[in-house]
């Protein structure tokens, strides 16, 4: 699969943030590499073409997941893959990691995201695998979606936790 969306901030973002080994290990199956016929796409420019429409989960929520068909993704050297988190038949019927984005190799960063039209996603940097480092690298990853054409809603990053958040809001 070849980049299919290579701009400036992209090329700036891999020059900026070296590619990382997962944080974790996981199931074999879990380091299996997805490919296209398995639903993995790679985002290119707006409008995007093929996905569902969603919502993240809301801070009202609390204990309950009320995402609608939230999408994870990667940046790796490929450009930005990404899949529908659903049950996978390859997978055992398991949902897919991130790490099945990259076949358990090296990525600059991944999260989740959510298309809320074929031109507006909510984007956060939920991963236990390839988490960012700090806000800034968030940051910097949603300056990549935006150079795709996106309106991107980042649902930000918690100072107290120092992690991404995975919840909106709604502001």
């Amino acid at each position: 699969m070849a980049s299919v969306a290579d701009t400036p901030e992209l090329r700036a973002f891999w020059e900026e943030y070296s590619p990382r080994p997962p944080e974790r290990d996981g199931e074999p199956h879990e380091l299996i590499q997805l490919a296209d016929d398995d639903g993995v796409m790679m985002l290119d420019y707006a409008p995007a073409q093929d996905v569902e429409f969603g919502k993240p989960r809301s801070t009202v929520a609390r204990y309950d997941d009320d995402s609608i068909n939230r999408y994870i993704w990667v940046i790796d050297r490929r450009g930005i893959p990404y899949i529908i988190e659903q049950s996978i038949p390859r997978l055992n019927d398991d949902k897919p990691k991130h790490t099945n984005l990259t076949g358990g190799g090296e990525a600059h960063i991944g999260g989740e995201l959510w298309f809320a039209d074929e031109e507006s996603l909510f984007l956060s940097g939920g991963s236990g695998r390839y988490p960012p480092c700090d806000e800034i690298h968030l940051n910097d990853a949603v300056g990549v979606f935006k150079s795709y054409g996106y309106r991107v809603t980042s649902l930000g990053w918690d100072s107290n936790t120092g992690l991404a958040r995975r919840e909106y809001d709604g502001g």
